[in-house]
C-alpha cells in the first residue's frame, strides 16, 4: 500500500465545500459584512481588508508616511517573515533589524531603544506562530520618540493578551487571511486601528483601491477551491515533493496587488469566522498533548507564553540545542508523515544583506535551531505520540 503521510498539510482552516459554494454570486455589501463582523470580532472601531496581508501593510505604511513624512524608518525584529522587509523596501522606507530573544522571540529592551530615534515611524511587534508578545513596554518606547506601534498578528488571529485580542493592543493590527493562517479565505489579510483618528487616516489611505474587477470573484473562488484541494494530505504530499512548503522563502513570492478582497472572499470568511474559536481550541489542546510528551527532554526549549497570554499556537516552535540536532530530528519527523517546519530558515539580515549592520545572535539561533510542530485539524493522537517518540530518541 502506497503511504501519503496524512500531516504533511499546512496548518490551513478547514474549508468546506458548503462554505467556497456560499461565495457564488456573493453581492458586492458581502465585504462591508465581512469588515463588520471582524470588527466586533476584535471589538474594535473598524477593520479595512485587502487582497493580502501584504497589501494591508503596505497600505497602512502608506497612511503612516502622510501623517509624518519627515520620518522614514521602520524597525522590524531579525527574524520574522522576510516579506515584511520588503514591504517597507517597497514603500520607500527603511528597514531597522533588532535582535530578538531566542527564549521568547521578544525584542531586547535596551537594544530596540538604541535604535528607535526621530526618524522612527514605526516598530513592528511579531506575535509568532500564534503566541501573544507582551506589548505594552515596546509601545512605550515606540511612543517615546513619536512612533507608532503595529501589532503583526498575521499568525495570530484569535489569540489574546490580558483578555482582549492581539493587535488591538498596539496603535494598529496587521492580519493575514491567506493560506494556513487561522482563518483564511485563501489570500487577503487586513488592518486595524486603536480608535477613531487613525481609522479615518487608514480609510483615506484604503481610497487607493480600484473596485474589484469583473471575473475577480470567480478567480477567486478558482483559488481557493485549488487550496482547499492541495491542502488535503494526499495533494500536499505531492505538492511537498516539488518544493511547495519552500515558497515562502523565495522572493518572487513577496509581492502584492493593490486590490480589495473579493465579495466571493469575504463570504467564505464570513462563513468560517464563528468557528475560528474552535478550531483555535483544536489546536491549543494538540500543542498541549505534544509540549507534554516533549517538556522532559533537557535538549528541548518549548516556549513559554508571557503572562495574561492565551496563545493559539498556529504551530508549536521548539528550539533544540544544536543544529545539527535539528537536522536530524527534521528528518526523522519527516519520514515519519509529520507536517514539521523550519520557518524561513535565515535571518532577515540574510535575505537582505544592505540590511546586515549589526550582529543579531538571537535570531541566528532562532533561524538555526527552530523547528516547528503541527498543531492543525489533520494531526490525530497517535501522530502527536510519534513527535514524541522521534524527540525521545535523541541524537541516536
Amino acid at each position: 500500500m502506497t503511504f501519503l503521510p496524512r500531516h504533511l498539510a499546512p496548518v490551513a482552516t478547514p474549508l468546506p465545500l458548503a462554505s467556497l459554494l456560499g461565495g457564488l454570486g456573493a453581492p458586492a455589501q458581502t465585504t462591508e459584512q465581512f469588515r463588520g463582523a471582524l470588527a466586533r470580532y476584535l471589538a474594535t472601531p473598524a477593520t479595512f481588508l485587502a487582497s493580502s496581508g501584504r497589501t494591508a501593510f503596505y497600505l497602512l505604511l502608506k497612511s503612516l508616511q502622510a501623517q509624518q513624512p519627515d520620518r522614514h524608518s521602520v524597525v522590524l525584529p531579525a527574524y520574522t517573515c522576510p516579506a515584511l522587509a520588503k514591504v517597507v523596501l517597497d514603500a520607500g522606507l527603511q528597514p531597522s533589524l533588532v535582535d530578538i530573544a531566542p527564549t521568547t522571540f521578544a525584542y531586547h529592551l535596551d537594544e530596540l531603544a538604541t535604535y528607535l530615534n526621530e526618524q522612527t515611524l514605526a516598530v513592528v511587534l511579531v506575535h509568532p506562530f500564534g503566541m501573544p508578545q507582551t506589548v505594552a513596554p515596546v509601545q512605550a518606547l515606540a511612543h517615546g520618540v513619536g512612533a507608532v506601534l503595529i501589532e503583526d498578528a498575521a499568525q495570530s488571529l484569535g489569540a489574546s493578551l490580558d483578555g482582549r485580542p492581539v493587535g488591538t493592543h498596539g496603535d494598529y493590527g496587521l492580519f493575514s487571511l491567506g493560506p494556513g493562517k487561522p482563518l483564511s479565505t485563501g489570500g487577503g489579510g487586513f488592518v486595524c486601528a486603536r480608535d477613531a483618528e487613525q481609522t479615518r487616516h487608514l480609510a483615506a489611505a484604503w481610497q487607493i483601491l480600484p473596485p474589484v474587477r469583473p471575473g475577480a470573484a470567480s478567480l477567486a473562488l478558482t483559488r481557493l477551491a485549488l487550496f482547499t484541494l492541495a491542502f488535503q494530505p494526499p495533494a500536499w504530499w505531492l505538492a511537498t515533493r516539488a518544493g511547495a512548503q519552500r515558497v515562502g522563502e523565495q522572493e518572487a513570492s513577496w509581492g502584492f496587488a493593490l486590490t480589495d478582497l473579493t465579495p466571493a472572499q469575504a463570504a467564505v470568511g464570513l462563513a468560517q469566522l464563528p468557528q475560528l474559536d474552535g478550531y483555535n481550541r483544536q489546536r491549543q489542546v494538540r500543542a498541549t498533548q505534544i509540549i507534554e510528551r516533549l517538556q522532559a527532554l533537557d535538549f528541548v526549549q518549548l516556549p513559554c507564553p508571557v503572562p495574561g497570554a492565551m496563545p493559539i499556537y498556529l504551530r508549536l516552535p521548539v528550539l533544540v540545542a544544536t543544529e545539527a540536532l535539528r537536522e536530524q530530528l527534521f528528518q526523522r519527523l519527516w519520514a515519519a508523515g509529520i507536517g514539521v517546519g523550519r520557518m524561513y530558515g535565515r535571518t532577515l539580515a540574510e535575505f537582505f544583506p544592505a540590511l546586515n549592520l549589526a550582529p543579531y545572535p538571537g535570531a541566528q539561533q532562532i533561524a538555526r535551531r527552530l523547528l516547528t510542530l503541527p498543531t492543525h485539524h489533520f494531526v490525530r493522537p497517535h501522530d502527536i505520540d510519534r513527535i514524541g517518540e522521534i524527540f525521545a530518541q535523541g541524537e541516536r
